[in-house]
Order: C-alpha cells, then sequence, then structure tokens
C-alpha cells in the first residue's frame, strides 16, 4: 500500500551517488567542522556497476478483527545497465532471486505463498540524477501481475528523491507525493516529505552520507476490501557511500491508519472497519 508513494514509500530509498565537497571554514578540530560539509547529490554510477542487496520487510495488519504479520525477504541485484538517455533517465536493472515470505494470523502459522512471484524475475527502470522514476518496464513472466503498477512498491523502495542544488550537513530538502491522479479528482495518496542531510562520515574504507526523511500523508484509495480512508506516517533512515552513491543500509518504518468503507452488494449497506498497517523495510548491501 504505502510503498507505492514515491518516497523512499510508503514507497520506499535508495542508490544515489553522492559526490561530495569538503569545506573547512574553521580548523578539523572544531567541533563545528561537520556542519561545514556539503554535498552535490546525483544518481550516477559507472555504467555496469552490480550491486547486490537483501531487502527484508515486515508489514502488521489489523482489518476487520484479524491480526496478521507477514515476514519477507528478497535477494535482488542492481545493475547501472546504461548512462543517461535523452531525457537524462539512466537504466537500471533490478534482477530478483531467492524470495522467502511467511504469514502468521491471529497467532497462527498459514500457508502463504505471494501473489507476486518476483523470483527470478527483472524490471527495468529508468531513473534521473535526482533518483526520480521517469518510468519502468517489468520483464516477461511475472505471475500474479495484473498491470504494471503492482509493482510499483517495489520500484519506488529503491530510490531516493535528490535536491536541485547542492545541500550542507542540517541542510533539507522536500518532495510533493502524489499518487493515483486521476484527470479532474484529488490523488489517492498526498502529502509532503522532508529530507534532511544529518552527516557525512567514514565507515570503514567508505565515507557515508546520512540521510532522514519524514512525511506525513493522507490517503483515499481503493482496495479489494473497500475505500480505505487513512493518515499516515513514515520515516526514513539511509547511509548512502559517497563513492559510487549506492546505499549501504535502509531503514524505513510506515504507519497507516484508518478506516476501510464497503457497500454490500445485496443491501446496498455501508460498512466501515477500522484497521492499521504497520511496514517496516530494511534494505542492506551485500559484500
Amino acid at each position: 500500500m504505502s510503498s507505492a508513494m514515491r518516497f523512499p514509500t510508503a514507497r520506499t530509498l535508495v542508490a544515489c551517488v553522492l559526490a561530495c565537497v569538503m569545506v573547512q571554514i574553521v580548523p578539523a578540530a572544531s567541533p563545528h567542522a561537520q556542519a561545514a560539509k556539503s554535498c552535490v547529490l546525483s544518481f550516477s554510477l559507472p555504467e555496469g556497476t552490480l550491486l547486490k542487496y537483501t531487502n527484508f520487510s515486515q508489514i502488521d495488519q489489523n482489518f476487520g478483527g484479524s491480526d496478521v504479520s507477514m515476514n519477507q525477504t528478497t535477494d535482488l541485484e542492481m545493475k547501472y545497465g546504461e548512462k543517461a538517455d535523452s531525457t537524462g533517465a539512466a537504466r537500471v536493472d533490478l534482477r530478483f532471486g531467492k524470495v522467502k515470505s511467511s504469514l502468521v494470523m491471529n497467532g497462527q502459522l498459514r500457508e502463504w505463498s505471494p501473489p507476486i512471484k518476483l523470483e527470478g524475475t527483472e524490471i527495468r527502470v529508468f531513473v534521473t540524477r535526482k533518483g526520480a522514476v521517469a518510468r519502468f518496464e517489468p520483464g516477461k513472466g511475472i505471475t500474479g501481475m495484473s498491470k504494471k503498477d503492482d509493482l510499483r512498491d517495489v520500484v519506488d523502495a529503491m530510490f531516493v528523491e535528490l535536491p536541485d542544488t547542492s545541500v550542507s550537513i542540517g541542510g533539507t530538502w522536500t518532495q510533493k507525493i502524489e499518487e493515483g491522479k486521476k484527470e479532474g479528482q484529488e490523488p489517492e495518496i498526498k502529502g509532503t516529505a522532508v529530507y534532511t542531510l544529518k552527516k557525512i562520515e567514514k565507515k570503514g574504507d567508505l565515507e557515508i552520507a546520512f540521510i532522514e526523511a519524514k512525511a506525513n500523508i493522507k490517503m483515499n484509495s481503493e482496495t479489494p476490501a473497500g475505500m480505505l480512508v487513512a493518515d499516515g506516517k513514515i520515516d526514513v533512515k539511509a547511509q548512502i557511500a559517497v563513492a559510487g552513491g549506492y546505499i549501504v543500509e535502509l531503514k524505513q518504518s510506515v504507519d497507516i491508519r484508518g478506516a476501510v468503507v464497503a457497500k454490500d452488494p445485496l443491501t446496498d449497506k455501508e460498512t466501515k472497519r477500522e484497521t492499521y498497517v504497520t511496514r517496516i523495510t530494511e534494505i542492506k548491501l551485500q559484500k
């Protein structure tokens, strides 16, 4: 659900190049030296770069009195396939390996298989230097996919919106969130995300940019059970390697609370069921 947002959210943050320029306005020993650093953030990797990740997600939901918890771990590769095209978007191929998933309902482990089978499949994504997904094309043979947007959660989770200009430690930038907008109608998901560059640090052999983001959203979207009307909060913490711009670690938490409104097709009576959904996503680079 919320991961369908272009928030690396309720749809999800990843791989960006951070070309950093260090500006010392006080001696290095000064506690204010860190605040003097600034970065130009740009998604751009050497052509042919292959990065391997593990993506873990946990979704907890209560609907109609039933508690459901789903865990899923996915191995995937991100390959930077080509330089930017005439539109400024570069090709990135997401290749999915082993997928492990489990489902617990009301405390009981149930037989379960993810509805969309990603194992062994590929999605081709075109991403701008700002980390925005310009477009994406699923490969053939993805079982359970009824339309391309069924995979938007998966795609959006791997990229983060970047600022237009250089940003200093403590600097912020914003992103307008609008998903599912139809002509003449309000978007199904809308809100604003605020990103902050918290610090730039050495971690082993890597220089890392630490980014945090927060968003508040409102949802009014169709689901198989009815219309979901809810408010949501999203928090993201990401560690991104300066040299190469790939993600080292990412954690995103989403909390959605509201109600599902539906009409009985026989009686035309409207029902309203309170619901909540929490989702934690963790993405880690595998060395």
